[in-house]
Protein backbone atom coordinates (compact mmCIF):
# COMPACT_ATOMS: atom_id res chain seq x y z
CA UNK A 1 0.00 0.00 0.00
CA UNK A 2 3.05 2.75 0.82
CA UNK A 3 4.66 2.34 -2.34
CA UNK A 4 0.85 2.98 -4.62
CA UNK A 5 0.53 5.69 -1.91
CA UNK A 6 3.98 6.95 -2.79
CA UNK A 7 3.49 6.73 -6.73
CA UNK A 8 0.18 8.64 -6.14
CA UNK A 9 1.31 11.51 -4.11
CA UNK A 10 3.87 12.19 -6.72
CA UNK A 11 1.92 12.13 -9.68
CA UNK A 12 -0.40 14.78 -7.39
CA UNK A 13 2.12 16.46 -6.93
CA UNK A 14 3.39 17.24 -10.40
CA UNK A 15 -0.12 17.34 -11.68
CA UNK A 16 -1.13 20.03 -8.99
CA UNK A 17 1.27 22.81 -10.75
CA UNK A 18 3.33 22.85 -7.56
CA UNK A 19 6.39 21.83 -9.83
CA UNK A 20 5.04 23.78 -12.52
CA UNK A 21 8.89 26.16 -12.55
CA UNK A 22 10.77 23.09 -12.73
CA UNK A 23 8.97 21.23 -15.99
CA UNK A 24 5.92 21.02 -17.97
CA UNK A 25 4.05 17.90 -16.50
CA UNK A 26 0.77 18.52 -16.90
CA UNK A 27 0.88 17.27 -20.68
CA UNK A 28 3.08 14.81 -20.58
CA UNK A 29 2.19 10.81 -22.01
CA UNK A 30 5.66 8.84 -21.48
CA UNK A 31 4.91 10.55 -17.79
CA UNK A 32 1.26 9.26 -17.88
CA UNK A 33 2.53 5.99 -19.00
CA UNK A 34 4.99 5.54 -16.40
CA UNK A 35 2.73 6.51 -13.46
CA UNK A 36 -0.49 4.02 -14.73
CA UNK A 37 2.04 1.07 -15.02
CA UNK A 38 3.77 1.70 -11.77
CA UNK A 39 0.48 2.51 -9.85
CA UNK A 40 -2.19 -0.07 -11.46
CA UNK A 41 0.12 -2.98 -11.19
CA UNK A 42 0.61 -1.83 -7.56
CA UNK A 43 -2.93 -1.31 -6.93
CA UNK A 44 -4.00 -4.66 -8.76
CA UNK A 45 -1.68 -6.18 -5.99
CA UNK A 46 -3.32 -4.31 -2.98
CA UNK A 47 -7.39 -5.44 -4.63
CA UNK A 48 -5.59 -9.55 -5.24
CA UNK A 49 -5.47 -9.33 -1.15
CA UNK A 50 -9.27 -8.65 -1.26
CA UNK A 51 -9.81 -11.99 -3.23
CA UNK A 52 -10.74 -9.75 -6.18
CA UNK A 53 -8.85 -10.06 -9.67
CA UNK A 54 -5.99 -7.94 -10.39
CA UNK A 55 -7.52 -6.76 -13.35
CA UNK A 56 -10.47 -5.58 -11.76
CA UNK A 57 -7.80 -3.57 -9.66
CA UNK A 58 -6.20 -2.41 -12.78
CA UNK A 59 -9.84 -0.98 -14.17
CA UNK A 60 -10.01 0.49 -11.30
CA UNK A 61 -7.37 2.00 -11.18
CA UNK A 62 -7.45 3.56 -14.24
CA UNK A 63 -10.76 4.44 -13.85
CA UNK A 64 -9.55 6.72 -10.32
CA UNK A 65 -7.07 8.17 -12.45
CA UNK A 66 -8.81 8.44 -15.80
CA UNK A 67 -10.08 11.88 -17.30
CA UNK A 68 -13.46 11.33 -15.74
CA UNK A 69 -12.36 11.35 -11.90
CA UNK A 70 -9.18 12.56 -10.46
CA UNK A 71 -7.48 13.49 -14.19
CA UNK A 72 -4.16 12.37 -13.90
CA UNK A 73 -4.32 11.34 -16.94
CA UNK A 74 -5.74 13.65 -20.14
CA UNK A 75 -8.16 12.67 -23.24
CA UNK A 76 -5.10 12.90 -24.80
CA UNK A 77 -3.06 10.65 -23.17
CA UNK A 78 -5.58 8.08 -22.73
CA UNK A 79 -5.71 8.24 -26.47
CA UNK A 80 -1.76 8.06 -27.12
CA UNK A 81 -2.12 5.33 -25.00
CA UNK A 82 -4.49 3.55 -26.63
CA UNK A 83 -1.70 2.60 -29.24
CA UNK A 84 -1.50 -0.56 -25.89
CA UNK A 85 -4.38 -1.86 -27.30
CA UNK A 86 -3.57 -3.49 -30.63
CA UNK A 87 -0.34 -5.04 -28.82
CA UNK A 88 -2.39 -6.46 -26.03
CA UNK A 89 -5.19 -8.05 -28.06
CA UNK A 90 -3.11 -9.95 -30.45
CA UNK A 91 -1.34 -11.03 -27.67
CA UNK A 92 -4.28 -12.35 -25.88
CA UNK A 93 -5.86 -13.60 -29.16
CA UNK A 94 -2.59 -16.15 -29.66
CA UNK A 95 -2.81 -16.80 -25.96
CA UNK A 96 -6.24 -18.14 -26.30
CA UNK A 97 -5.63 -20.04 -30.07
CA UNK A 98 -2.52 -21.81 -28.41
CA UNK A 99 -4.25 -22.81 -25.35
CA UNK A 100 -7.03 -24.74 -27.82
CA UNK A 101 -5.87 -27.93 -28.31
CA UNK A 102 -7.84 -30.44 -30.75
CA UNK A 103 -7.85 -33.23 -28.51
CA UNK A 104 -9.77 -30.64 -25.50
CA UNK A 105 -11.74 -29.62 -28.05
CA UNK A 106 -12.84 -33.03 -29.49
CA UNK A 107 -14.10 -34.05 -26.16
CA UNK A 108 -15.96 -30.79 -25.76
CA UNK A 109 -17.44 -29.71 -29.34
CA UNK A 110 -21.08 -30.73 -28.02
CA UNK A 111 -20.64 -28.99 -24.67
CA UNK A 112 -19.19 -25.54 -26.78
CA UNK A 113 -21.71 -25.68 -29.41
CA UNK A 114 -24.77 -26.26 -27.33
CA UNK A 115 -23.35 -23.22 -24.67
CA UNK A 116 -22.97 -21.00 -27.82
CA UNK A 117 -26.27 -22.01 -29.42
CA UNK A 118 -28.32 -21.80 -26.02
CA UNK A 119 -26.93 -18.08 -24.86
CA UNK A 120 -27.11 -16.75 -28.20
CA UNK A 121 -31.05 -17.80 -28.99
CA UNK A 122 -32.34 -17.08 -24.92
CA UNK A 123 -30.31 -13.32 -25.52
CA UNK A 124 -31.49 -12.13 -29.10
CA UNK A 125 -35.40 -14.18 -27.96
CA UNK A 126 -35.38 -11.80 -24.88
CA UNK A 127 -33.73 -9.13 -25.83
CA UNK A 128 -36.69 -9.09 -28.75
CA UNK A 129 -38.89 -9.17 -26.33
CA UNK A 130 -38.10 -6.47 -24.27
CA UNK A 131 -38.07 -4.09 -26.98
CA UNK A 132 -41.82 -5.36 -28.03
CA UNK A 133 -43.21 -5.03 -24.60
CA UNK A 134 -40.63 -1.93 -23.41
CA UNK A 135 -42.60 0.09 -25.99
CA UNK A 136 -45.64 0.50 -23.22
CA UNK A 137 -43.08 1.56 -19.80
CA UNK A 138 -39.65 2.22 -20.96
CA UNK A 139 -38.81 5.62 -22.07
CA UNK A 140 -35.87 4.38 -23.76
CA UNK A 141 -38.29 3.30 -26.04
CA UNK A 142 -41.35 5.62 -26.30
CA UNK A 143 -42.11 7.02 -29.56
CA UNK A 144 -40.69 3.99 -31.34
CA UNK A 145 -42.81 2.16 -33.69
CA UNK A 146 -42.75 -1.53 -33.80
CA UNK A 147 -39.78 -1.75 -36.53
CA UNK A 148 -38.08 0.68 -34.57
CA UNK A 149 -38.06 -1.20 -31.29
CA UNK A 150 -37.36 -4.52 -32.94
CA UNK A 151 -34.76 -3.46 -34.85
CA UNK A 152 -32.91 -1.74 -31.42
CA UNK A 153 -33.36 -4.80 -29.70
CA UNK A 154 -32.00 -6.92 -31.96
CA UNK A 155 -28.61 -4.48 -31.98
CA UNK A 156 -29.11 -4.69 -28.41
CA UNK A 157 -29.16 -8.38 -28.29
CA UNK A 158 -26.51 -8.48 -30.70
CA UNK A 159 -23.96 -6.41 -28.16
CA UNK A 160 -25.32 -8.63 -25.41
CA UNK A 161 -23.94 -11.94 -25.98
CA UNK A 162 -20.56 -10.92 -26.31
CA UNK A 163 -18.11 -12.06 -23.77
CA UNK A 164 -14.61 -10.84 -23.56
CA UNK A 165 -12.01 -13.38 -24.12
CA UNK A 166 -9.29 -10.69 -23.14
CA UNK A 167 -10.63 -10.75 -20.08
CA UNK A 168 -11.71 -14.42 -20.16
CA UNK A 169 -8.52 -14.68 -20.28
CA UNK A 170 -6.69 -12.92 -17.78
CA UNK A 171 -8.65 -13.83 -14.71
CA UNK A 172 -8.02 -17.76 -15.22
CA UNK A 173 -4.39 -16.74 -16.55
CA UNK A 174 -3.77 -14.89 -12.71
CA UNK A 175 -6.20 -17.18 -11.21
CA UNK A 176 -3.72 -20.52 -12.83
CA UNK A 177 -7.00 -22.29 -13.16
CA UNK A 178 -7.47 -25.34 -14.60
CA UNK A 179 -10.28 -28.22 -15.39
CA UNK A 180 -13.05 -28.68 -17.47
CA UNK A 181 -15.32 -25.72 -16.48
CA UNK A 182 -12.59 -23.54 -17.33
CA UNK A 183 -12.00 -24.96 -20.55
CA UNK A 184 -15.67 -24.84 -21.49
CA UNK A 185 -16.14 -21.46 -20.58
CA UNK A 186 -12.86 -20.09 -22.62
CA UNK A 187 -13.65 -22.21 -25.17
CA UNK A 188 -16.81 -21.33 -25.74
CA UNK A 189 -16.10 -17.22 -24.69
CA UNK A 190 -13.72 -17.71 -27.58
CA UNK A 191 -15.85 -19.21 -30.42
CA UNK A 192 -18.74 -16.66 -29.57
CA UNK A 193 -16.29 -14.18 -30.87
CA UNK A 194 -16.78 -15.70 -34.61
CA UNK A 195 -20.65 -16.23 -33.80
CA UNK A 196 -21.16 -12.23 -32.31
CA UNK A 197 -19.08 -11.16 -35.68
CA UNK A 198 -20.97 -13.16 -37.57
CA UNK A 199 -24.38 -12.47 -36.57
CA UNK A 200 -23.60 -8.78 -36.51
CA UNK A 201 -23.72 -8.54 -40.14
CA UNK A 202 -27.13 -9.98 -40.22
CA UNK A 203 -28.46 -8.14 -37.18
CA UNK A 204 -27.06 -4.58 -38.96
CA UNK A 205 -28.57 -5.62 -41.99
CA UNK A 206 -31.85 -6.77 -40.43
CA UNK A 207 -31.99 -3.26 -38.50
CA UNK A 208 -31.20 -0.92 -42.09
CA UNK A 209 -34.06 -3.04 -43.69
CA UNK A 210 -36.53 -2.73 -40.50
CA UNK A 211 -35.75 1.38 -40.06
CA UNK A 212 -35.76 1.90 -44.10
CA UNK A 213 -37.94 -0.83 -45.87
CA UNK A 214 -37.55 0.07 -49.38
CA UNK A 215 -33.83 -0.77 -49.16
CA UNK A 216 -34.55 -3.98 -47.97
CA UNK A 217 -31.64 -6.21 -46.43
CA UNK A 218 -28.32 -5.19 -47.73
CA UNK A 219 -26.65 -8.77 -48.71
CA UNK A 220 -23.84 -7.10 -49.77
CA UNK A 221 -22.51 -5.74 -46.67
CA UNK A 222 -22.97 -9.26 -45.65
CA UNK A 223 -20.86 -11.22 -48.00
CA UNK A 224 -18.52 -8.10 -47.34
CA UNK A 225 -18.28 -9.56 -43.84
CA UNK A 226 -17.83 -13.34 -44.84
CA UNK A 227 -14.98 -12.10 -47.28
CA UNK A 228 -13.21 -10.65 -44.45
CA UNK A 229 -13.48 -13.15 -42.43
CA UNK A 230 -12.45 -15.66 -44.87
CA UNK A 231 -9.30 -13.33 -45.63
CA UNK A 232 -8.55 -13.35 -41.95
CA UNK A 233 -8.12 -17.07 -41.31
CA UNK A 234 -5.88 -17.44 -45.02
CA UNK A 235 -3.69 -14.87 -43.29
CA UNK A 236 -3.67 -16.06 -39.73
CA UNK A 237 -2.60 -19.63 -41.65
CA UNK A 238 0.20 -17.98 -42.70
CA UNK A 239 1.16 -16.05 -39.89
CA UNK A 240 0.53 -19.26 -37.52
CA UNK A 241 3.42 -20.70 -40.73
CA UNK A 242 5.53 -18.26 -39.81
CA UNK A 243 6.06 -18.18 -36.41
CA UNK A 244 6.22 -22.05 -36.48
CA UNK A 245 9.12 -21.45 -38.59
CA UNK A 246 10.46 -18.83 -36.44
CA UNK A 247 10.45 -20.83 -33.25
CA UNK A 248 11.58 -24.04 -34.76
CA UNK A 249 14.80 -22.48 -37.04
CA UNK A 250 16.02 -19.56 -35.47
CA UNK A 251 14.90 -19.32 -31.57
CA UNK A 252 16.86 -15.94 -30.75
CA UNK A 253 15.50 -12.63 -29.52
CA UNK A 254 11.82 -14.04 -28.29
CA UNK A 255 10.27 -11.11 -26.62
CA UNK A 256 11.23 -8.70 -29.72
CA UNK A 257 9.59 -11.39 -32.31
CA UNK A 258 6.67 -11.92 -30.27
CA UNK A 259 5.87 -8.26 -29.65
CA UNK A 260 7.08 -7.46 -32.88
CA UNK A 261 4.77 -9.94 -34.70
CA UNK A 262 1.66 -9.10 -32.45
CA UNK A 263 2.14 -5.00 -32.54
CA UNK A 264 2.42 -5.29 -36.78
CA UNK A 265 0.15 -8.16 -37.32
CA UNK A 266 -3.01 -6.16 -35.89
CA UNK A 267 -1.79 -2.44 -37.07
CA UNK A 268 -1.90 -3.85 -40.41
CA UNK A 269 -4.55 -6.07 -40.85
CA UNK A 270 -6.77 -3.63 -39.11
CA UNK A 271 -6.22 -1.10 -41.45
CA UNK A 272 -6.85 -3.22 -44.46
CA UNK A 273 -10.23 -4.34 -42.34
CA UNK A 274 -9.62 -7.80 -41.74
CA UNK A 275 -10.08 -8.99 -38.37
CA UNK A 276 -6.78 -8.97 -36.19
CA UNK A 277 -8.35 -10.64 -33.23
CA UNK A 278 -9.22 -13.72 -35.60
CA UNK A 279 -5.85 -13.73 -37.23
CA UNK A 280 -4.33 -14.07 -34.23
CA UNK A 281 -6.28 -16.73 -32.65
CA UNK A 282 -6.03 -18.86 -35.57
CA UNK A 283 -2.30 -18.33 -35.63
CA UNK A 284 -1.84 -19.29 -31.85
CA UNK A 285 -4.11 -22.41 -32.62
CA UNK A 286 -2.00 -23.42 -35.57
CA UNK A 287 1.20 -22.96 -34.00
CA UNK A 288 -0.41 -25.29 -30.89
CA UNK A 289 -1.95 -28.23 -32.86
CA UNK A 290 0.43 -28.10 -36.05
CA UNK A 291 4.14 -27.90 -34.70
CA UNK A 292 5.46 -28.94 -31.32
CA UNK A 293 6.15 -25.36 -30.03
CA UNK A 294 2.69 -24.26 -28.86
CA UNK A 295 4.04 -24.63 -25.24
CA UNK A 296 6.96 -22.63 -25.74
CA UNK A 297 5.09 -19.80 -27.40
CA UNK A 298 2.49 -19.78 -24.87
CA UNK A 299 5.64 -19.41 -21.97
CA UNK A 300 7.24 -16.81 -24.06
CA UNK A 301 3.86 -14.79 -24.31
CA UNK A 302 3.68 -14.93 -20.59
CA UNK A 303 7.31 -14.21 -19.89
CA UNK A 304 6.58 -10.64 -21.81
CA UNK A 305 2.75 -9.89 -21.73
CA UNK A 306 2.26 -8.14 -17.70
CA UNK A 307 3.32 -4.90 -18.44
CA UNK A 308 1.42 -4.85 -21.56
CA UNK A 309 -2.11 -6.16 -20.00
CA UNK A 310 -1.29 -3.97 -16.92
CA UNK A 311 -1.11 -0.73 -19.28
CA UNK A 312 -3.95 -2.34 -21.58
CA UNK A 313 -6.32 -2.51 -18.65
CA UNK A 314 -6.15 0.49 -16.65
CA UNK A 315 -6.16 2.35 -19.73
CA UNK A 316 -9.66 0.59 -21.18
CA UNK A 317 -11.19 1.88 -17.39
CA UNK A 318 -9.40 5.48 -18.07
CA UNK A 319 -11.26 5.26 -21.28
CA UNK A 320 -14.87 4.73 -19.70
CA UNK A 321 -17.04 7.67 -19.93
CA UNK A 322 -18.08 8.20 -16.48
CA UNK A 323 -20.61 11.00 -17.80
CA UNK A 324 -22.11 8.45 -20.37
CA UNK A 325 -23.33 5.98 -17.04
CA UNK A 326 -24.72 9.10 -15.41
CA UNK A 327 -26.95 9.69 -18.62
CA UNK A 328 -28.06 6.41 -19.34
CA UNK A 329 -27.78 4.74 -16.01
CA UNK A 330 -31.57 3.44 -15.49
CA UNK A 331 -31.71 1.77 -18.61
CA UNK A 332 -27.99 0.49 -18.62
CA UNK A 333 -29.15 -0.68 -14.99
CA UNK A 334 -32.11 -2.42 -17.19
CA UNK A 335 -30.15 -3.88 -19.84
CA UNK A 336 -27.01 -5.20 -17.04
CA UNK A 337 -30.00 -7.13 -14.81
CA UNK A 338 -31.43 -8.55 -18.10
CA UNK A 339 -28.46 -9.77 -19.83
CA UNK A 340 -27.83 -11.29 -16.11
CA UNK A 341 -30.44 -13.35 -16.18
CA UNK A 342 -30.42 -14.51 -19.75
CA UNK A 343 -27.24 -15.40 -19.22
CA UNK A 344 -28.09 -17.41 -16.46
CA UNK A 345 -31.41 -19.55 -18.71
CA UNK A 346 -29.25 -19.55 -21.57
CA UNK A 347 -26.31 -21.22 -19.62
CA UNK A 348 -28.37 -23.21 -17.45
CA UNK A 349 -30.00 -25.00 -20.25
CA UNK A 350 -26.85 -25.42 -22.29
CA UNK A 351 -25.01 -27.20 -19.68
CA UNK A 352 -28.63 -28.97 -18.67
CA UNK A 353 -28.90 -30.23 -22.54
CA UNK A 354 -24.73 -31.25 -22.83
CA UNK A 355 -24.69 -32.61 -19.36
CA UNK A 356 -22.37 -30.43 -17.46
CA UNK A 357 -22.42 -30.80 -13.36
CA UNK A 358 -25.30 -28.89 -10.95
CA UNK A 359 -22.58 -26.13 -10.03
CA UNK A 360 -22.10 -25.34 -13.99
CA UNK A 361 -25.80 -25.38 -14.31
CA UNK A 362 -26.53 -23.46 -11.62
CA UNK A 363 -23.15 -20.77 -11.48
CA UNK A 364 -22.08 -21.05 -14.86
CA UNK A 365 -22.97 -17.64 -16.13
CA UNK A 366 -20.92 -15.67 -14.12
CA UNK A 367 -18.37 -17.02 -16.75
CA UNK A 368 -19.91 -14.68 -19.67
CA UNK A 369 -20.84 -11.63 -18.27
CA UNK A 370 -17.49 -9.44 -19.34
CA UNK A 371 -17.44 -7.37 -22.18
CA UNK A 372 -14.94 -5.10 -23.86
CA UNK A 373 -13.53 -4.58 -26.95
CA UNK A 374 -15.78 -6.58 -29.33
CA UNK A 375 -18.91 -4.74 -27.99
CA UNK A 376 -17.92 -1.22 -28.07
CA UNK A 377 -16.46 -2.02 -31.47
CA UNK A 378 -19.67 -2.82 -32.73
CA UNK A 379 -21.37 0.02 -30.95
CA UNK A 380 -18.70 2.69 -33.23
CA UNK A 381 -20.65 1.07 -36.33
CA UNK A 382 -23.76 1.75 -35.18
CA UNK A 383 -23.29 5.23 -34.14
CA UNK A 384 -21.71 5.83 -37.73
CA UNK A 385 -24.52 3.36 -39.30
CA UNK A 386 -27.78 5.42 -37.80
CA UNK A 387 -26.46 9.49 -36.89
CA UNK A 388 -29.87 9.88 -35.94
CA UNK A 389 -29.62 7.62 -33.01
CA UNK A 390 -26.67 6.20 -32.54
CA UNK A 391 -24.98 8.31 -30.60
CA UNK A 392 -27.41 7.95 -28.02
CA UNK A 393 -26.87 3.89 -28.57
CA UNK A 394 -23.19 4.06 -27.87
CA UNK A 395 -23.65 6.49 -24.76
CA UNK A 396 -25.85 3.57 -23.25
CA UNK A 397 -23.80 0.46 -24.53
CA UNK A 398 -20.46 2.26 -23.12
CA UNK A 399 -22.37 2.41 -19.83
CA UNK A 400 -23.18 -1.15 -19.66
CA UNK A 401 -19.60 -2.33 -21.00
CA UNK A 402 -18.30 0.09 -17.56
CA UNK A 403 -20.70 -2.15 -15.46
CA UNK A 404 -19.95 -5.79 -16.76
CA UNK A 405 -16.02 -5.18 -17.46
CA UNK A 406 -16.02 -4.39 -13.48
CA UNK A 407 -18.03 -6.97 -11.95
CA UNK A 408 -17.68 -9.82 -14.44
CA UNK A 409 -14.11 -10.44 -13.73
CA UNK A 410 -15.15 -10.51 -10.11
CA UNK A 411 -18.32 -13.06 -10.93
CA UNK A 412 -15.75 -14.79 -13.34
CA UNK A 413 -13.24 -15.27 -10.53
CA UNK A 414 -15.50 -16.52 -7.74
CA UNK A 415 -16.87 -19.22 -9.99
CA UNK A 416 -13.58 -20.72 -10.89
CA UNK A 417 -12.95 -20.35 -6.76
CA UNK A 418 -16.64 -22.09 -6.53
CA UNK A 419 -16.12 -25.27 -8.92
CA UNK A 420 -12.47 -26.09 -7.31
CA UNK A 421 -10.74 -25.44 -10.39
CA UNK A 422 -8.32 -22.59 -9.13
CA UNK A 423 -4.75 -22.71 -8.79
CA UNK A 424 -4.46 -26.15 -10.51
CA UNK A 425 -2.17 -24.78 -13.47
CA UNK A 426 1.30 -24.13 -12.98
CA UNK A 427 2.82 -22.07 -15.92
CA UNK A 428 5.01 -19.35 -16.23
CA UNK A 429 2.84 -16.76 -16.19
CA UNK A 430 2.26 -13.15 -16.36
CA UNK A 431 -0.45 -11.85 -14.40
CA UNK A 432 0.02 -14.64 -11.85
CA UNK A 433 3.90 -12.62 -11.10
CA UNK A 434 1.92 -10.79 -8.60
CA UNK A 435 1.34 -12.90 -5.40
CA UNK A 436 -2.22 -13.89 -5.48
CA UNK A 437 -3.39 -14.30 -2.03
CA UNK A 438 -6.91 -14.89 0.08
CA UNK A 439 -8.51 -18.23 1.27
CA UNK A 440 -9.69 -20.69 -1.18
CA UNK A 441 -8.18 -18.79 -4.14
CA UNK A 442 -4.59 -19.13 -3.00
CA UNK A 443 -4.51 -23.24 -2.14
CA UNK A 444 -3.68 -25.16 -5.37
CA UNK A 445 -4.93 -28.60 -3.15
CA UNK A 446 -8.06 -27.10 -3.13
Amino acid sequence: MIPAAVVFILMFLLKSGWLAPYGDWGQSTPLALGFILIFAALFGKQVSRLKLPQITGFIVAGILCGPYVLKFLSITDVQNLQLFDGLALSLIALTAGGEMRIPQLRGSLKAIGTMVFSQTLAIMAGFMLLGWLGRSFLPYFSGMTPGQSLAYAVLLGTLATATSPSTTIAVIMETKAAGRCTDLILSAAVVKDFIVIMLFAFSLSLAESLLSPELGMNLGSVLHVLEDIGGSILIGLAVGGGIILYLKFIRREMAIFILSIAFFTYQITHGFGFHPLLICLIAGFLVQNMSAQGDSLIQEIEKISLPVYVVFFAISGASLDLGALKAGWLFALIYVVWRGILKFVGTYWGSRWSGQNREMQRFGWAGFISQAGVALGMAIIIENEFPSWGGEFKTMVLAVIAVNQIIGPVLLQKLLVKVGEVGKKFTVNSISRFSYSGGEAASPEK
